[in-house]
């Protein structure tokens, strides 16, 4: 045992030894190593502006290669694992109000460590400072937190791909190949958007390895799909599961019109007859530690939603308290690629529920199910006397036609596709659809899986959900 707590002291005496200097102390400082993790250096940032920022790209560049970068604020990219940029297109950074970002890197313990000799704030320089902003620098403009709280895992890059389309190119001094968020439209002397309708929390991100509605599905892991809500419908003490939804920012839940709606109606169903779980994974559990209720406070339905045709079938749901962000309650991202029907057809979808499995029974553990989506054409020719009437160009289907599908009791949950462009590792997951209608077995209050399910295609109401959540 002496020996032990010995050689753990000699350690930590040894990677104490190996810390880094800091480029610039006042802007930039490397946390004492953790003996339990001696493949990793942590630092702290501390982001400081004089112009309000509406968008944040760093840029961190450093002395040698490492395995990975880690950090709980944005989006990680690298080409060479040197030089790395972290985005978040949804943070605004005020005028002067300091900022810590916390992130890691992670390198092999045989070889040295990877030190951080520049790094950059939407495209300005700010370590090393110069000449004119060292003045600053030793005025105390700059200071770093003497606590940090983590959320989250971080998110992390090993030479993925950037989700984000440039916006601007700068020429620039040394910055040639540094672009611009909105936020830099103050830097430019140009009015800059208003903030940001949706949270800044960053969406799509699984913290928990987390396990298809979901009729020969697979089961998931707690926290695997962290935006996935249940719908409960109260009758005085009793609550009655009815449906699915998605988080999409911290105090919205988007659902399907036909599940927040008085039966053959367009009137929404009055909000405190309605309740929200979030991190549920058990659906007749209600003690997991992850768990958050919601009551609603609005419900917004679409104006065009027609309950006979299920024309228009979205819905979105205003939390009377914004949700906790967790690792098993986080939101996922709206669509951010193309909108076109042909941009996923034959692209494999994910969907989760607990909806009726292959044997009749509704699921106890939420499962996922991964559906391919079809074409229009594909989907109607299957069954016209169906299809005809209860598609259009803001639906699409998807399903094999062998059984696995989504069943009742999985309306409104999404289906999410990873991000383009995003770490295959862990990669953003954005929200294309909502399961709405099935065909029903014959005699039966219940879906006939040999048949594809009907999707409201939610990308092509992104104008709408973005009004939705300013009402």
């Amino acid at each position: 045992m002496i020996r032990w707590l010995t050689a753990v002291v000699l350690l930590a005496h040894n990677l104490a030894a190996q810390e880094p200097a800091s480029p610039c102390p006042r802007s930039f400082r490397y946390e004492p190593r953790n003996p339990a993790e001696p493949d990793r250096i942590y630092g702290v940032l501390t982001l400081l502006t004089d112009q309000d920022l509406n968008g944040v790209w760093l840029r961190l560049i450093f002395d040698r290669p490492s395995l990975q970068l880690g950090n709980w604020f944005g989006m990680v990219k690298t080409d060479d694992n040197i030089v790395y940029r972290i985005q978040n297109r949804n943070r605004v950074l005020e005028k002067n109000v300091p900022v810590p970002v916390r992130f890691y890197i992670k390198y092999n313990p045989d070889e040295p460590i990877p030190k951080l000799v520049e790094w950059r704030l939407n495209a300005k320089t700010v370590c090393p400072a110069s000449t004119a902003s060292r003045d600053t620098e030793s005025s105390d403009m700059y200071f770093t937190s003497p606590e940090l709280t983590t959320l989250s895992t971080p998110m992390m890059g090993q030479n993925s791909n950037d989700q984000f389309d440039k916006l601007f190119h700068s020429s620039q001094g040394n910055n040639e190949d540094d672009d611009f968020f909105m936020g830099d439209f103050a830097l430019l002397g140009k009015p800059r958007p208003s903030k940001p309708i949706l949270d800044e929390v960053q969406c799509g991100v699984v913290i928990k390895t987390a396990q298809p509605l979901i009729t020969y599905g697979q089961p998931t892991r707690e926290g695997e799909y962290p935006w996935h809500a249940a719908l409960y419908h109260a009758r005085g003490i009793d609550l009655t599961y009815i449906c699915g939804g998605s988080l999409v920012t911290m105090k919205h839940v988007i659902t399907v019109a036909h599940c927040v709606t008085r039966r053959k109606s367009q009137s929404a169903l009055p909000p405190s007859t309605l309740m929200v779980y979030l991190g549920k994974y058990y659906l007749k559990v209600w003690s997991n530690p992850g768990i958050q209720d919601r009551q609603i406070d609005k419900i917004i339905v679409h104006q065009r939603y027609n309950s006979h045709t299920f024309s228009h079938d979205i819905a979105v749901l205003k939390l009377n308290e914004p949700a906790e962000l967790t690792n098993y309650v986080r939101p996922v991202c709206l669509w951010q690629e193309q909108t076109s029907l042909e941009a996923v057809i034959s692209r494999q979808g994910t969907v989760v529920g607990w909806g009726f499995d292959e044997t009749g029974k509704v699921t106890e553990q939420l499962t996922q199910a991964h559906m391919p989506v079809v074409s229009q054409e594909t989907c109607i020719y299957s069954f016209p006397e169906f299809y005809s009437r209860f598609t259009s160009d803001h639906t699409y289907c998807a399903g094999f036609n062998n059984g696995t599908s989504v069943c009742n009791g999985d309306s409104g949950g999404g289906m999410v596709f990873p991000m383009k462009g995003s770490s295959s590792y862990n990669p953003i997951w954005q929200l294309r659809g909502m399961v709405s209608i099935s065909v029903a077995l014959q005699n039966q209050f219940k879906c006939d899986a040999s048949h594809y399910v009907v999707f409201t295609d939610v990308a092509k109401y992104t104008d709408w959900i973005k009004n939705a959540l300013e009402v």
